[in-house]
Formats: structure tokens, C-alpha cells, sequence
């Protein structure tokens, strides 16, 4: 069984772990350097195993030396963001946690595969692969998953049908300029916009960009976290179990979509070594033009921050 060492075990990364747990993917070890925290944290879900009908090991530590040798290291420490605040305001506080925790990961666990979850995602994605120095297709961001499954929810409640029947597929920056691939959005293979009409999809799609805001604004003090970690798990588990699947993926792009140096979100075949081939779409002249706008945003963005330095 593949090992996965979670650094940060606030919501998102305990969650992760607690859906890790369940569905058998991986042996987990949760990190976070709150003594007790993770320890106290990961007792919860071992005693919960036996109703839950899971033995999947599951240890909660202190010390960030633990992850040594790990096969597949997630990065979840950093601050949420609070009501009003934009995911570009967390960069520079989250920026520092995660220079530090590569530092480390890159001593102990060179050959892992890196996912991030840390906001905001693109950007700390970039981060963490120049400063881990790993190869750009072992290190991955959950990109436009999220908000593929949250336009698969809406759809599903929409038509009155389960979610598993439903797809999307949103590539682009992980910002409110996402570009969403509307021929994508299908239930049962049929297009959505042909049953519920253009302007009903569009405001499904409108309402998916900002459900990020939206549950922040209701929770107050906590960003959302059961959807993202069922992201990351579903990203987690393509790499654990090698099953080769297609997946968005934040990740650094050399050329592909027109794209140099940045990481972008866009359709991937996931496998035990990260990435192992790109998917370039065709895309449609207006798709083409928001997917440029929205790379050019992120440029701009990334070009006004200052370099940031390592937490102590």
C-alpha cells in the first residue's frame, strides 16, 4: 500500500485524510506542528474505522521528519481566507509555510509525487515546484476538479438525477476567470445546455465560479473544505492506484496551450508518477480567448507579488 504524508491538518487536510481512510487508497500520516493536534486528530479516525468499516492506518505527528520516504506528499498548510479576502490575499502568509515545508520534503521525499491544496492554488503550485527542484509532472495542484464537481452537484440537483451521471470539465487558472468547457457538461453523455437551455446553464456555471465565496460567506469561519478534500482524494487516488485516469490538474506548463512557466489548470492522464500526458483540447475561438485572458490575469498577478521568503 502507497504511504501519503498530509502536511497540515486543519479542515482540509484532516478531511483528506478521514476520506484517504475510508476509501483504502493509501496508509496516511498527518503532520501538523501543533503538538497534539494531529495525534488527537488521527485517533478520532482510527476509532471511528470499526462503524466505518475501514483498517486503514493512520498516524498523527508532530514532527515533520515522519514524512521521510513517503511515495505521495500533500501540502495543506497554509491560512484560509476570511470573509471578503480574495484567494490572491493569502498568497504572501502562505507563501512562506509552503518554501519551508518544500525544503523539507525535498530532503526527505525526492522521489514523491507533490499535490498542493494551499491557496491560492496556481501560484503556491508554481511555488512548490520551483522550490522542491521536481521534475513540473510530480507536482500538481486539484486545479479546475473543484469546480468541475461543484458544476456536476449543481447540475444533478438541477435535473433531479445523481451526480455520477453527470461530467465537466473546467481548465484554465483557478480564479473567477476559469474557463469552463460547456460541450463537456453532460448527463449521461447528452449535452446539459440541450435540455435545460443556455441561459439555465449559464447560471449554473455562474453559480459554481462563485460557490467558493458563497460557502464562505455562509460558514464566516471557514472557507469550504468536504469538496476540496474530495478533490484532492480523487487526485490522491488515480496516483496511488495508478488507474491511469483523465483529471484537471494545476500544473506547470512548457509549451502546452501556448503556455511558458506557469501553472495552469488543464486536462491530464494521471498515473503512479504524477501527469504522464497532457490532453491538448481543441478549443473553440471564444474558449481560446478566455483561456488567453485568464493567463494573461495570472501572469500579471504573479508579476505584482513580491518574491517571498521561507517561514521561520
Amino acid at each position: 500500500m502507497k504511504r501519503v504524508s498530509i502536511i497540515g491538518s486543519g479542515n482540509v487536510g484532516g478531511n483528506t485524510a478521514f476520506f484517504l481512510a475510508e476509501n483504502g487508497t493509501a496508509s496516511v500520516t498527518l503532520v501538523d506542528i501543533k503538538e497534539g493536534v494531529p495525534k488527537g486528530k488521527a485517533l478520532d479516525m482510527m476509532e471511528a474505522g470499526p462503524l466505518r468499516g475501514y483498517d486503514t492506518n493512520i498516524d498523527g505527528i508532530s514532527d515533520i521528519a515522519a514524512i521521510a520516504g513517503s511515495d505521495i506528499v500533500v501540502l495543506a498548510a497554509g491560512r484560509v481566507r476570511k470573509p471578503g479576502e480574495q484567494r490572491a490575499d493569502v498568497y504572501q502568509d502562505n507563501a512562506g509555510v509552503v518554501l519551508a515545508v518544500c525544503e523539507t520534503v525535498r530532503q526527505l521525499c525526492p522521489q514523491a509525487v507533490v499535490v498542493n491544496l494551499v491557496e491560492p492554488i496556481d501560484a503556491i503550485t508554481l511555488l512548490a515546484q520551483e522550490a522542491l527542484g521536481f521534475d513540473r509532472f510530480r507536482v500538481l495542484g486539484i486545479g479546475g476538479l473543484l469546480t468541475s464537481t461543484r458544476i456536476r452537484h449543481l447540475v444533478a440537483q438541477a435535473l433531479g438525477v445523481s451526480p455520477r451521471e453527470t461530467t465537466a470539465l473546467v481548465i484554465g487558472p483557478h480564479r473567477g476567470s476559469m474557463v469552463v468547457l460547456k460541450d463537456t457538461i453532460r448527463i449521461s453523455g447528452i449535452p446539459v445546455a440541450k435540455i435545460l437551455g443556455e441561459e439555465r446553464l449559464d447560471a449554473i456555471i455562474a453559480e459554481a465560479r462563485g460557490a467558493g465565496d458563497t460557502i464562505l460567506e455562509l460558514a464566516q469561519a471557514s472557507t469550504a473544505f468536504y469538496a476540496p478534500s474530495a478533490a484532492a482524494v480523487a487526485l490522491l487516488e488515480a496516483v496511488a492506484r495508478d488507474t491511469h485516469v483523465i483529471l484537471p490538474v494545476s500544473m506547470r506548463l512548457e509549451g502546452e496551450y501556448g503556455v511558458e512557466g506557469l501553472c495552469v489548470g488543464v486536462p491530464a492522464q494521471i498515473g503512479a508518477a504524477g501527469v504522464e500526458k497532457i490532453l491538448e483540447l481543441k478549443l473553440s475561438d471564444a474558449e481560446r480567448r478566455a483561456f488567453d485572458q485568464a493567463v494573461t490575469e495570472l501572469r500579471t498577478a504573479l508579476a505584482n507579488k513580491p518574491r517571498p521568503r521561507p517561514a521561520k
